[in-house]
């Protein structure tokens, strides 16, 4: 929750040319639009040549120049790396090159990468594709990960920003809340706090009725769940901030409340890759 004005960070989206990948443009550049953030188109050649990239690109511009027409995207090849690499490198380089030309009270924001759930690969019945599979297992900037038929069209005024909130090695994942209270509060959108709680299998054999354990359990973690957001609706007093403490599995609790969400934020991790297959709305990994 740092005081520093941040420049917006450069939005990059990694473009195959097949339909699966229209989504991922639409939402790159809506987010472009909304955050007043420079947008990059950038495409793995395959060893076909620059100049088919470079006609892949101008096409997926043209597109964006239909959805969003004051946005002026540049283009970028990738033609020795691989796409995932290519865009962490790229993005890297784009932060680089931002850090350099801000000085003062505003800083060079964080690039953030976006791809389809799937590409032009012919393993039909991956759920996810190799460059988003890798991307989200990886190290690297925040990945947005866009279903294949996502319309922004779709998405509701009062959808909310889903977060998965719980607790990672004891300490709150604030990356995950900070991308997620951000955004509500730049979207005008309420916020779905997830936490997930377990009991001990000990405490479970420990001579209590289980609607006893239980109902200890739960109350315990709607406790730590609001005391983990209330610096959090102190900060941003704007916005609606509901909390779900739940028993369920995390992904299967996540995917539920994200259905209808505008976007769901969930730190790296095993929970993290296994929702991006299967959410309904775009998921950022942070």
């Amino acid at each position: 929750m740092s005081a520093t004005v941040q420049a917006p960070g450069p939005v990059l989206v990694g473009v195959d040319g097949s339909t699966r990948n229209a989504s991922a443009v639409a939402w790159a550049a809506a987010e472009a639009a909304s955050s007043s953030a420079p947008l990059v188109l950038v495409h793995d050649d395959g060893g076909s040549g620059e100049a088919a990239g470079r006609a892949t690109l101008e096409r997926a511009a043209a597109e964006v120049a239909r959805i969003e027409r004051q946005l002026r995207p540049t283009i970028q090849v990738l033609t020795a790396h691989g796409a995932a690499v290519g865009l962490v490198e790229t993005a890297h380089e784009l932060e680089r090159a931002g850090r350099q030309q801000h000085s003062g009270q505003s800083a060079a924001g964080t690039a953030t990468v976006v791809v389809g759930r799937r590409g032009a690969g012919g393993f039909r019945a991956m759920n996810l594709g190799s460059t988003a599979r890798r991307l989200v297992h990886q190290d690297g900037p925040p990945t947005v990960v866009v279903p294949t038929g996502w319309d922004p069209a779709t998405v509701e005024p009062s959808a909310p920003v889903v977060v998965d909130a719980r607790c990672v090695d004891g300490e709150p994942d604030t990356p995950a809340l900070a991308a997620a209270m951000a955004r509500a509060h730049r979207e005008q959108r309420p916020v779905v706090a997830v936490s997930v709680w377990s009991v001990p299998p000990e405490q479970a054999r420990a001579g209590r009725s289980i609607a006893q354990v239980w109902a200890e359990y739960a109350d315990r973690a709607e406790r730590e769940l609001d005391e983990r957001l209330q610096p959090w609706r102190t900060a941003y007093p704007s916005v609606k901030v509901v909390a779900v403490a739940t028993d369920r599995h995390p992904v299967a609790a996540l995917l539920d409340q994200a259905s209808g969400a505008e976007l769901l934020v969930v730190p790296r991790g095993v929970t993290g890759c296994a929702v991006v297959e299967y959410a309904d709305c775009p998921v950022i990994v942070v």
